[in-house]
Formats: structure tokens, sequence, C-alpha cells
């Protein structure tokens, strides 16, 4: 069958991707059949092997559309403040928002990294580019808040991001228990900090050896009055 039968139009090629991403994030890559998904898109199968060739060239398709919408929705938070902290917030806010109003979209790279990723490499290619255009995108807004490059800020992305996944994760599996007030807030603290001991190696190694260092847990900012209070002690 000669493939000018099927125009690639573009409403029909997003209704294919949103059928198909909906399938993919629930049922996971084997139980989101081509059928199904002509079925629930309205478009007919053919169709569906027109723009994509197969079943792995629409599984592609539809990470690199959750990676855009995802990626760009932390760059157009991020560049709504002018100064680095308000950068940061709304970057962080962008990303809080990716968690509460589209779950799928972690929840897709999970279900498929687990299930397919080994087994086929193109797809696991495709995910490895996606984890380099977020960690790019991080260390990218880094650079423009802060007004230099920042030491490893690809190590701050990374952790970034790890901290998201974990932190979807548990959004999946026990909602009640995840407090997303607290998670960002305490996001904020990490990212301020790996980035502050970076741009601040006497920091970094006061932190690195800490015992003669650092005062008691509980007594920050109370170690005079402890060390005077020591010395009543032994006086009486």
């Amino acid at each position: 069958m000669g493939r000018g039968r099927y125009p690639k139009s573009d409403v029909s090629r997003e209704r294919i991707l949103a059928a198909a991403t909906e399938l993919f994030a629930t049922r996971g890559y084997a139980g989101a059949g081509v059928d199904r998904v002509a079925e629930d898109s309205g478009i007919a199968k053919t169709a569906i092997y027109y723009h994509f060739g197969n079943k792995e060239g629409l599984l592609a398709a539809v990470l690199e559309r959750a990676a855009t919408q995802w990626i760009d929705g932390i760059q157009q938070a991020s560049r709504q403040a002018d100064d680095p902290l308000g950068r940061l917030e709304r970057a962080l806010a962008g990303m809080r928002a990716m968690l509460e109003e589209r779950p799928w979209i972690y929840k897709l790279f999970q279900i498929l990294t687990l299930e397919v990723a080994e087994e086929k490499p193109e797809i696991r290619a495709t995910l490895q580019g996606i984890l380099r255009r977020a960690r790019m995108a991080i260390t990218d807004g880094l650079r423009e808040s802060l007004g230099v490059d920042v030491p490893d800020a690809d190590g701050v992305a990374g952790a970034i991001l790890a901290f998201l996944d974990g932190v979807a994760l548990g959004v999946q599996i026990e909602p009640e228990n995840v407090s997303l007030d607290q998670v960002f807030t305490d996001l904020r603290r990490i990212t301020s900090f790996m980035v502050a001991i970076r741009l601040n190696p006497e920091l970094a190694e006061m932190f690195d050896h800490p015992p003669d260092r650092l005062p008691p847990l509980g007594r920050v900012g109370g170690a005079k009055e402890s060390t005077d209070a020591h010395r009543d002690d032994a006086d009486r």
C-alpha cells in the first residue's frame, strides 16, 4: 500500500500520540498494543505505521513529546524571574507543577526504563538523550541565573533529577505520606547547598571534615553558651 494514501496530518498524529501516551503510562510497553492505540485514538492502524514506522518508533515519539513538555515547562518557569534566587524558585515551581499536573510523565519514564530500556537499545538511547537534555536545561539555568559556570553543574543537575525521580515514585506508591511543600523546600535547600560548596571550596572542605570543624548537632549558634555551661559544671 502506498505511503501517499495517508497524509501526515498534525491532528491525527497528535491524537495517536495522546492515546499512546495514556496507554504506555498505564499499561506499559507490552500492554499497549497498536490495535488498542488505533481504537483509542480513532485513527486507522495502518496510519499509525505510516506516521511512526513501528511500535518502537511510536514509543520513541511519545517519549520525545513528553520530554519536550517536561523540559520546556521547567525552562519557561525559570525565565519568569530576574534574580538568581527567584529563578531557582520558579524552576522548582515548574518541576512541582509538572509533578502535580502531569505525573504520568515521570511514571512513563520509570515504567519504560524498567520494562524495555535493556531489551531495546534504541529506546535506551532515546531515554539517555532525554536525560542529557534535562541536565543541560538545569545547568543552563544555573549559568544564566548566577552569571558564572558552576563547577560540576552536571552533577548538581543529576542529583536534582534523581531526587525528583524518587519523589515521583513516592507519590505513586504512598501519596498520603508525601508533602510536596516539604519536599520542594528540601530540594531548594539541597540545590542551594550543592551550588554553594562548588563555588566555595573552603566550605566544601569544612563539610568534608566535620568532626572538629562543626558544633555538635542541636548546638548550632549556641556553641559558646554550651561551652560556658560545661565550664560552670567543672567549677562546681
